[in-house]
């Protein structure tokens, strides 16, 4: 987010209600297999949701203690959600959607938890383990 110039206040953050939108939309993406005559472009919303859905916990993740409603925005519950929607997409046919959603579920992995009480409900249980051999196994881990 910083090499967009954006800063996170206290005033700056999206209704709750927004903000569930948002994520929902792109939980649902995850699930489109939409093909035409260009072929599944249903494969290019999955790995745009994958990303997007990256990029939307890591930002609420890093900057929780400058939210006020930050377990609003991204309860643990729709963290755990979000992680196993990419995880899916990591045993899908095409390896363009694979590698992406392993790359985003590394970049989750190496996130610290949220600056809040309760900070562990955020924790992927198995993170060090899993962390461990994603990497091992990655030719260009990042």
């Amino acid at each position: 987010i910083s090499e967009l110039g954006l800063k996170f206040t206290a005033n700056s953050d999206l209704p709750s209600e927004v903000v569930e939108r948002m994520l929902n939309s792109l939980l649902a993406g995850l699930d489109d297999y939409t093909t035409d005559e260009r072929g599944d472009v249903g494969s290019w919303v999955r790995i745009a949701c994958v990303k997007g859905l990256a990029s939307f916990a890591e930002i609420l993740m890093l900057n929780a203690a400058l939210l006020p409603d930050f377990k609003l925005d991204l309860p643990a519950e729709k963290y755990h959600e979000l992680l196993g929607g990419i995880l899916k997409q990591g045993v899908e046919r095409l390896d363009n959607v694979r590698q992406q959603a392993g790359e985003q579920f590394i970049r989750l992995l190496s996130l610290p938890p949220p600056q809040v009480d309760d900070a562990e409900s955020w924790r992927i249980h198995g993170a060090q383990l899993m962390k461990d051999l994603f990497l091992r196994y990655c030719v260009n881990p990042g």
